[in-house]
Protein backbone atom coordinates (compact mmCIF):
# COMPACT_ATOMS: atom_id res chain seq x y z
CA UNK A 1 0.00 0.00 0.00
CA UNK A 2 1.23 3.51 -0.71
CA UNK A 3 0.29 6.82 0.87
CA UNK A 4 1.23 10.15 -0.73
CA UNK A 5 3.26 8.16 -3.26
CA UNK A 6 5.43 6.53 -0.58
CA UNK A 7 5.23 3.00 0.81
CA UNK A 8 3.10 2.95 3.99
CA UNK A 9 6.05 1.54 5.95
CA UNK A 10 8.06 4.67 5.09
CA UNK A 11 5.18 6.91 6.15
CA UNK A 12 4.90 5.12 9.52
CA UNK A 13 8.66 5.38 10.04
CA UNK A 14 8.73 9.08 9.10
CA UNK A 15 5.83 9.91 11.45
CA UNK A 16 7.52 7.92 14.22
CA UNK A 17 10.80 9.76 13.67
CA UNK A 18 9.21 13.24 13.52
CA UNK A 19 7.05 12.63 16.60
CA UNK A 20 10.09 11.29 18.48
CA UNK A 21 12.10 14.41 17.61
CA UNK A 22 9.20 16.70 18.61
CA UNK A 23 8.84 14.91 21.97
CA UNK A 24 12.61 15.14 22.55
CA UNK A 25 12.61 18.89 21.75
CA UNK A 26 9.60 19.36 24.03
CA UNK A 27 11.26 17.56 26.94
CA UNK A 28 14.53 19.47 26.52
CA UNK A 29 12.78 22.87 26.33
CA UNK A 30 10.71 21.92 29.39
CA UNK A 31 13.93 21.23 31.30
CA UNK A 32 15.49 24.51 30.19
CA UNK A 33 12.52 26.89 30.26
CA UNK A 34 10.20 25.07 32.73
CA UNK A 35 7.57 24.79 29.97
CA UNK A 36 7.70 22.69 26.84
CA UNK A 37 7.44 24.96 23.81
CA UNK A 38 5.81 22.30 21.66
CA UNK A 39 3.32 21.38 24.43
CA UNK A 40 2.53 25.06 24.89
CA UNK A 41 1.62 25.41 21.20
CA UNK A 42 -0.21 22.08 21.04
CA UNK A 43 -2.25 22.89 24.15
CA UNK A 44 -4.17 25.38 22.02
CA UNK A 45 -5.90 22.35 20.46
CA UNK A 46 -9.17 21.04 21.92
CA UNK A 47 -7.37 17.89 23.14
CA UNK A 48 -4.11 17.94 25.11
CA UNK A 49 -1.20 18.19 22.69
CA UNK A 50 0.92 15.65 24.50
CA UNK A 51 -1.86 13.07 24.15
CA UNK A 52 -1.99 13.76 20.39
CA UNK A 53 1.79 13.34 20.14
CA UNK A 54 1.74 10.08 22.07
CA UNK A 55 -1.20 8.80 20.00
CA UNK A 56 0.73 9.48 16.79
CA UNK A 57 3.84 7.89 18.31
CA UNK A 58 2.08 4.71 19.47
CA UNK A 59 0.12 4.38 16.23
CA UNK A 60 3.17 4.90 14.01
CA UNK A 61 5.32 2.44 15.97
CA UNK A 62 2.53 -0.15 15.85
CA UNK A 63 2.00 0.44 12.12
CA UNK A 64 5.71 0.29 11.31
CA UNK A 65 6.25 -2.91 13.29
CA UNK A 66 3.08 -4.43 11.84
CA UNK A 67 4.14 -3.68 8.27
CA UNK A 68 7.69 -4.81 8.86
CA UNK A 69 7.16 -8.04 10.79
CA UNK A 70 3.66 -9.36 10.01
CA UNK A 71 1.84 -10.52 6.92
CA UNK A 72 -1.47 -8.80 7.73
CA UNK A 73 -2.96 -6.45 5.18
CA UNK A 74 -2.08 -2.75 5.40
CA UNK A 75 -5.70 -1.82 6.18
CA UNK A 76 -5.80 -4.28 9.09
CA UNK A 77 -2.51 -2.93 10.40
CA UNK A 78 -3.74 0.67 10.07
CA UNK A 79 -6.93 -0.11 12.03
CA UNK A 80 -4.91 -1.99 14.69
CA UNK A 81 -2.44 0.91 14.89
CA UNK A 82 -5.25 3.43 15.43
CA UNK A 83 -6.90 1.26 18.09
CA UNK A 84 -3.61 0.63 19.92
CA UNK A 85 -2.74 4.34 19.68
CA UNK A 86 -6.12 5.26 21.19
CA UNK A 87 -5.78 2.65 23.96
CA UNK A 88 -2.25 3.65 25.01
CA UNK A 89 -2.81 7.40 24.77
CA UNK A 90 -6.06 7.00 26.79
CA UNK A 91 -4.20 5.04 29.46
CA UNK A 92 -1.53 7.73 29.52
CA UNK A 93 -4.09 10.55 29.74
CA UNK A 94 -6.55 9.04 32.23
CA UNK A 95 -3.96 7.11 34.23
CA UNK A 96 -1.16 9.68 34.48
CA UNK A 97 -1.80 13.15 33.02
CA UNK A 98 -5.30 13.77 34.41
CA UNK A 99 -4.54 12.57 37.97
CA UNK A 100 -1.30 14.59 38.01
CA UNK A 101 -3.10 17.72 36.85
CA UNK A 102 -5.38 17.47 39.88
CA UNK A 103 -2.60 17.26 42.44
CA UNK A 104 -1.03 20.15 44.24
CA UNK A 105 2.27 21.46 42.95
CA UNK A 106 3.80 21.29 46.39
CA UNK A 107 3.21 20.02 49.88
CA UNK A 108 2.54 23.55 51.07
CA UNK A 109 -0.65 24.34 52.91
CA UNK A 110 -3.11 27.18 52.74
CA UNK A 111 -3.29 29.28 55.90
CA UNK A 112 -7.04 28.69 56.15
CA UNK A 113 -6.37 24.91 56.23
CA UNK A 114 -5.13 25.38 59.81
CA UNK A 115 -8.51 26.52 61.09
CA UNK A 116 -10.33 23.78 63.00
CA UNK A 117 -7.16 21.74 63.60
CA UNK A 118 -5.91 20.80 67.01
CA UNK A 119 -2.44 21.81 68.07
CA UNK A 120 -0.06 21.34 70.99
CA UNK A 121 1.35 24.34 72.83
CA UNK A 122 5.15 24.22 72.76
CA UNK A 123 5.75 27.67 74.28
CA UNK A 124 3.16 28.70 76.87
CA UNK A 125 0.77 31.45 75.81
CA UNK A 126 0.52 34.33 78.34
CA UNK A 127 -2.71 36.23 79.05
CA UNK A 128 -2.11 39.13 76.63
CA UNK A 129 0.79 37.79 74.59
CA UNK A 130 1.98 35.23 72.14
CA UNK A 131 3.24 31.70 72.51
CA UNK A 132 3.89 28.97 70.00
CA UNK A 133 1.96 25.90 68.89
CA UNK A 134 2.77 22.95 66.69
CA UNK A 135 0.10 21.68 64.32
CA UNK A 136 0.29 18.22 62.78
CA UNK A 137 -0.63 18.24 59.07
CA UNK A 138 -0.29 15.70 56.28
CA UNK A 139 2.65 17.69 54.94
CA UNK A 140 4.40 17.53 58.31
CA UNK A 141 4.42 19.53 61.52
CA UNK A 142 3.87 23.27 61.32
CA UNK A 143 5.01 25.63 64.04
CA UNK A 144 3.11 28.91 64.36
CA UNK A 145 2.98 31.83 66.77
CA UNK A 146 -0.28 31.72 68.74
CA UNK A 147 -2.42 33.94 70.92
CA UNK A 148 -5.34 33.06 73.15
CA UNK A 149 -8.77 34.03 71.85
CA UNK A 150 -10.17 34.44 75.38
CA UNK A 151 -7.06 36.17 76.79
CA UNK A 152 -6.46 33.34 79.21
CA UNK A 153 -3.02 31.87 79.76
CA UNK A 154 -2.48 28.44 78.21
CA UNK A 155 0.23 26.17 79.59
CA UNK A 156 2.85 24.26 77.65
CA UNK A 157 1.85 20.79 76.33
CA UNK A 158 -1.85 21.66 76.42
CA UNK A 159 -4.01 20.79 73.43
CA UNK A 160 -5.68 23.76 71.75
CA UNK A 161 -8.11 24.32 68.89
CA UNK A 162 -7.18 26.75 66.11
CA UNK A 163 -10.06 29.21 65.58
CA UNK A 164 -8.48 31.65 63.16
CA UNK A 165 -5.30 31.60 61.12
CA UNK A 166 -3.36 34.41 59.50
CA UNK A 167 0.03 34.35 57.82
CA UNK A 168 1.78 35.46 61.00
CA UNK A 169 -0.11 33.76 63.86
CA UNK A 170 -3.08 31.61 64.87
CA UNK A 171 -5.78 32.32 67.42
CA UNK A 172 -6.48 29.36 69.73
CA UNK A 173 -8.68 28.25 72.62
CA UNK A 174 -8.12 25.37 75.02
CA UNK A 175 -9.43 22.18 73.41
CA UNK A 176 -11.99 20.10 75.21
CA UNK A 177 -12.92 16.96 73.29
CA UNK A 178 -16.62 16.30 72.85
CA UNK A 179 -16.24 12.69 73.92
CA UNK A 180 -13.88 12.00 76.78
CA UNK A 181 -12.50 8.50 76.49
Amino acid sequence: MTLFGYPIETVYFTVMLVVGIIILIDVLTALIFSVGIISFVLDLLPIPGSVLLYFLGFASVTGYLGERYTSFSSVTILIAAIIIGIIFSSILYFGIFLPLSRTSDSIAYATKDLEGKTATVITSIPKDGFGEVIIEMNAGNISKAAKSDENVPIAQNETVLVLDATDSFVTVVPYEPFLKL
